[in-house]
């Protein structure tokens, strides 16, 4: 249930978790974000370790920042994170492609946040992800509107901005749908009309 973050980041936690305060104090102190953890039904946790030596595990997303807040703007745990974890097992990566490009998501209410990306965050062996229909990864994102705080989004919230590549037409994307059911596989065996085969003389 626990991973190395592929590149840590140094940043700021809420000092009311550091001391039993579950409310948001607007005071943070420094810190290194670098492990992450999955719960199954709960919201994404992180390990970090702070100035003073000490180190924590499963700090909550919404009591991290990437950066001190310029702004009071404060988004709540689910405009950070629309769905808990699908279970204990994962993998991180991060893609290259990907690296500090900008993005905007669209939150629970939604608003459009501005945002660049940091890792990628896909459970394995559950239910859920196995599942196509129901499949989602999490990217975790930097916000850039003031807050300095990290969402953790699926696919189908977030719009990425390549400016060589991506041209935006929103027409078109509001024909997308969710994956069908359906599998591939590539063995012909499990296509095969094994009838045919039990019934030859």
């Amino acid at each position: 249930m626990n991973k190395s973050i592929p590149q840590h980041t140094y940043g700021f936690v809420d000092q009311g978790i550091l001391r039993g305060v579950t409310i948001d104090t607007g005071a943070y102190e420094r810190c290194v974000i670098f492990g992450v953890t999955s719960i199954p039904s709960r919201a994404l946790h992180f390990s970090i370790l702070c100035e003073s030596g000490a180190q924590w595990a499963r700090i909550p997303l919404h009591k991290l920042r990437h950066e001190q807040p310029t702004s009071e703007r404060v988004h709540d745990l689910p405009q950070l994170q629309s769905w808990d974890c699908h279970g204990w097992d994962f993998c991180v990566t991060h893609y290259e492609y990907l690296r500090e490009m900008g993005c905007q998501y669209r939150n629970r209410d939604g608003a459009i946040i501005p945002a660049s990306y940091w890792f990628t965050l896909d459970h394995t062996d559950n239910g859920y992800s196995q599942y196509a229909p129901e499949h989602k990864c999490y990217h975790l994102l930097l916000l850039e509107d003031g807050s300095g705080q990290i969402a953790a989004q699926p696919n189908n919230r977030i719009l990425w901005r390549d400016d060589s590549f991506v041209r935006p037409d929103p027409t078109h994307i509001s024909e997308y749908r969710v994956m069908p059911e359906k599998t591939w596989h590539a063995e012909l065996g499990r296509n095969a009309d094994l009838t045919k085969i039990i019934n030859e003389p």
